[in-house]
């Protein structure tokens, strides 16, 4: 089979994944431009019930599950990474190098992707957890892989400021972007480049074949929130606490929301519509062409993961230790579902379940009834 046609098998594999609302969540927001959307057919349903929960021997979870067919896969701090039966929360394996995992992992093609503090990339067998070769960045990893399907390779950055782009089946180095400081965020992909937004203060378009930086974009302020790309346009929050919308293609900065507090927590996109939370605990719906607020809803914890879209429900982490269920048109409270431990990652959403991690080691699965 020719190299041409694997690629267009597995662009059609990811898009029908995004867009049918299969089991799969297989990168951190979901998709490759970090939408944070499903597709509308999935259809989560009310009453979210608890169907299992996994607790850690030791250590936490800092971190995002992904999903792909049957399996969960997640990396925690002080056991490294594991796979469990979506269905049952049973574990399939654990590999415990790497040990301190803090950023989601990303799965293609039978690998599974994973950075750790000590700045190691590895890529794992999917199905037994068996490593396949490592990749050393000099700095710490606390970002998610991204998948540039196209050449197949992996992205990926950390706080040495460079961005990486390694072929996904063997981890040889294709280019390297250097920054003027650290790469905390998800690098997100769209018409052949990858948008990191940066500590340095910009965001930076790099063409994906070369390793060339088309442009930078200054922001302001630092930021290790991931960017959220659609069409020609560019959304991310920054320590200076303001939520830009941005034209990526004509560098520039079209509109600032000023918040109270910074955002830290990546935003979902749907039908023209921004979601996304702050560190001052509200959750906001904003107009994507002019940063118009359509509605806002207020928790009781900082909002550090970032929200979900499924269908006409948005789904909140926050660090008052609940998911809040909001209706997507006017930011009703639906449900509000209390766990065990606070909610600083972001949730997978697949076919009619749910599944997030806590920072007290616990990993649950909700499902709609």
């Amino acid at each position: 089979m020719s190299k041409i046609l694997l690629h267009v098998i597995a662009i059609l594999l990811l898009f029908c994944f995004a867009q049918t609302g299969v089991a799969d969540w297989p990168l951190y927001r979901g998709d490759a431009n970090a939408t944070g959307r499903t597709s509308d057919t999935v259809n989560i349903g009310t009453n979210l019930k608890i169907v299992w929960e996994k607790r850690l021997d030791k250590g936490y979870y800092e971190t995002t599950p992904i999903v792909v067919g049957n399996s969960v896969f997640i990396g925690s701090y002080d056991e490294g990474i594991q796979a469990f039966d979506l269905e049952t929360g049973q574990s399939k394996w654990k590999q415990a190098i790497p040990k301190d995992i803090t950023a989601p992992a990303a799965y293609f093609e039978g690998l599974l992707f994973v950075g750790d503090t000590k700045g190691n990339l590895y890529a794992l067998d999917a199905d037994s957890g068996t490593i396949k070769w490592s990749f050393h960045t000099k700095g710490t990893i606390d970002n998610s892989p991204n998948i540039d399907v196209q050449t197949q390779r992996v992205l990926i950055g950390s706080q040495a400021g460079t961005l990486y782009a390694l072929e996904a089946d063997s981890g040889k180095l294709v280019w390297e972007y250097k920054t003027d400081d650290q790469i905390r965020c998800f690098p997100s992909i769209l018409a052949g480049h990858c948008f990191v937004a940066g500590c340095d203060s910009y965001l930076h378009v790099v063409e994906l074949d070369t390793g060339k930086g088309v442009r930078k974009i200054a922001l302001d302020s630092p930021t290790g929130a991931t960017p959220l790309i659609s069409g020609d346009y560019a959304f991310v929050g920054t320590e200076g606490n303001e939520f830009l919308g941005i034209d990526w293609k004509q560098g520039k900065v079209l509109w600032r929301y000023p918040m109270r507090q910074a955002v830290r927590a990546s935003a979902a996109y749907k039908d023209g519509t921004l979601v996304f939370g702050g560190m001052d605990r509200t959750v906001y719906a904003l107009d994507a062409k002019t940063g118009t607020e359509r509605w806002k809803y207020r928790t009781q914890g900082r909002i550090e993961g970032g929200a979900v879209i499924a269908g006409d429900r948005v789904y909140v982490p926050s660090m008052d230790s609940s998911l809040h269920v909001l209706d997507f048109q006017t930011g009703r409270l639906i449900q509000s579902i209390e766990l065990t431990g606070k909610l600083s990652t972001s949730p997978a959403v697949v076919s009619n379940r749910i599944i997030l991690a806590t920072d007290e080691g616990v990993l649950t699965c909700l499902q709609g009834q």
